[in-house]
């Protein structure tokens, strides 16, 4: 008889809260990078967040280039998420080529109005579970938001498809159940109304 002596195997380290969230966010990395399509996300952080080892949560990724590309590396990423509060962006910003936008029941507002944007393409990842996530962008920019999926929600999209030449293209995806995603201009003031229908002055004369 052999004299080695019988070790039985180590138990599988348990996964932490830290360690699901981290799948979750390359997951997300995956998406916007091409290696996954937005139909597959849900599936996916299904299984992360049921997970119990980090042998099944290393299973979930299993076919994913955990190497970031070199253009992900440096490319930043704003994160807004709340429950019931309310969240927004705007006036002089400086927008990144990618935005996480998770809410519960509250709402979160991106103004790009006033925004510095140093991309041709901004990727917004929207979540809406009973509130709302409202778009603002400039005349001549352009929005998108055919890879959002509605529960009993909706995706309003109110922006001109016409894009100016070197006016950026905001992407939306994600995913609606009973709130909105709004995409649209910033609303005209008062003074902006009279002068769209009476000319420079209110009483309906060019003014000097």
């Amino acid at each position: 008889m052999s004299s080695e002596s019988y070790e039985p195997p180590l138990p599988a380290t348990r996964a932490s809260d830290a360690d699901r969230d981290a799948v979750a966010e390359l997951l997300r990395g995956a998406v916007a990078d091409g290696q996954l399509e937005l139909s597959e996300l849900d599936e996916r952080l299904a299984a992360i967040y049921a997970a119990k080892t980090r042998a099944e949560l290393e299973a979930v990724t299993a076919d994913l280039d955990r190497e970031p590309a070199p253009r992900s590396a440096a490319r930043p990423v704003l994160t807004l998420q709340t429950k019931s509060g309310s969240l927004k962006k705007d006036g002089y910003w400086t927008v990144p080529a990618r935005i996480i936008a998770e809410c519960s029941s509250g709402s979160i507002r991106l103004d790009f109005t006033a925004a510095d944007c140093p991309h041709r393409e901004i990727s917004v990842e929207a979540t809406a579970a009973s509130g709302s996530v409202l778009i603002i962008v400039p005349h001549g920019w352009a929005v998108d938001v055919d890879d959002v999926s509605c529960t009993s929600g909706s995706a309003s999209n109110r922006v001109n498809q016409r894009r100016d030449p070197d006016a950026p293209l905001v992407r939306v995806s994600g995913q609606v159940k009973s709130g909105s995603i709004i995409a649209r201009y910033p609303r005209r003031s008062f003074s902006e109304w009279l002068r769209s229908v009476f000319g420079r002055g209110g009483d309906g004369r060019d003014r000097p």
